[in-house]
Parts: C-alpha cells; sequence; structure tokens
C-alpha cells in the first residue's frame, strides 16, 4: 500500500514538474520575443533619429542659402544646394517610414 501511494506520489510530482516546466519554457519564449522586438524598435529608432538629423543639417544648409541671398541680394548656388539636400533627406524619411508601414503590415499578417 505504502508503495502505491509512494508512486502516486511521484507521479504527479513528475506531472507538476512537466507542468512547470512548460511554463517556465513559454515564459522564456514570450520574453525573447519581446527583447528581440525591442531590439527591433531600437534599430527604428536610432534609424530614424539619423534621418531627422540629416533633415536638420538639410534645412540649416537651405536657412544659411537664403540668409546669403538675402545679404548679397542674389543667389548663388547656395539656395539650391540647400533645396536638393532638403529634397534628398524628404525622400529618405519618406522610404523609411513606408519600410515602417510595410513591416509593421507583414506583422500583423503573420
Amino acid at each position: 500500500m505504502v508503495d502505491v501511494i509512494c508512486a502516486i506520489i511521484a507521479a504527479a510530482a513528475t506531472i507538476l514538474c512537466a507542468w512547470i516546466a512548460k511554463c517556465n519554457a513559454d515564459t522564456e519564449k514570450k520574453r525573447k520575443a519581446a527583447e528581440k522586438r525591442t531590439e527591433e524598435l531600437n534599430v527604428e529608432r536610432a534609424k530614424e533619429a539619423r534621418l531627422q538629423m540629416d533633415m536638420i543639417a538639410a534645412n540649416s544648409k537651405l536657412t544659411v542659402g537664403v540668409a546669403m541671398a538675402l545679404k548679397h541680394g542674389h543667389a548663388n548656388g547656395e539656395v539650391e544646394e540647400g533645396l536638393a539636400a532638403v529634397k534628398t533627406a524628404n525622400e529618405k524619411y519618406t522610404e523609411f517610414l513606408k519600410d515602417i508601414a510595410i513591416n509593421h503590415m507583414n506583422k500583423e499578417g503573420e
């Protein structure tokens, strides 16, 4: 009789340990997925920050070009360079936003 009780307790303990191990594995899987998503967001934020700095630099270049044109009474290429820099920075930022939207749509479909 004691052997039967011991066997039942051992079986229950084994089942409980297996259940706890599965719960731990599920929790670890969720943690890794969250960690991966956090890393992806950090990469996106860093790229966006660099693009925003490019946009600020382009805007500054255009501002200086306009100021010099006003100061000298004529544009000598600085305005065109500034406009080109702003256009390029805006195109890169727009492309970045499109990529973010596409990635977001793809992840929702998964």
